[in-house]
């Protein structure tokens, strides 16, 4: 019987050390704790790096670190392997390709902009878009494919591209992993 009890002490230490653990960890970050001022709402129409910030309901804290749930290292997983199968070709996340490298991404075109020149990019260097001119100009006019994606899978692609611009923690079933 003394074994029994022993093992759930030790278990419920465990337990409350992995709390205290993440409770640290998302203070350390300010998305829990007592402050003396309330914390700043992120507004998400203030700089286009902030538009990421709604990809699954977690602020965008980058360049600082940041805790992902479970669902958001799920998105940002999805966004892995959408982008190893889609963009890698061309594409790296810190250096120039075919194309430009896409770290910072969303601090230089906001997501509106991002969606539709994925989907077709063709179509806004027609259109007279200077940016997307630009980029076609300073690219030897190569062209980047149309693709066929949603908004969500674009999305996952973004926050896959902002996890891998700095260090991030990913709270899992397992506990909380840093990459």
């Amino acid at each position: 019987m003394a074994t029994n009890s022993t093992g759930f002490a030790l278990s419920a230490g465990m337990a409350a050390i992995v709390v205290l653990l993440g409770y640290t960890l998302l203070n350390a970050v300010s998305l829990v704790g007592f402050a003396s001022q309330p914390a700043a709402k992120h507004d998400v129409t203030e700089t286009p790096s902030d538009t990421v910030a709604g990809w699954c309901g977690t602020p965008s804290l980058y360049p600082s670190r940041a805790i992902l749930s479970a669902a958001d290292a799920a998105v940002v997983d999805a966004g892995d392997a959408l982008f190893k199968g889609n963009c890698a070709q061309c594409h790296a996340v810190n250096d120039k390709v075919v194309g430009p490298a896409l770290a910072g991404i969303t601090r230089r075109r906001p997501i509106a902009w991002l969606i539709p020149w994925v989907k077709n990019s063709s179509k806004m260097v027609a259109g007279g878009d200077a940016y997307a001119v630009k980029l076609f100009e300073e690219y030897q006019k190569q062209q980047m494919p149309s693709f066929n994606l949603t908004d969500e899978e674009i999305m996952a692609i973004i926050a896959y591209v902002a996890s891998q611009e700095g260090g991030m923690a990913i709270a899992s079933a397992e506990g909380v992993v840093v990459d």
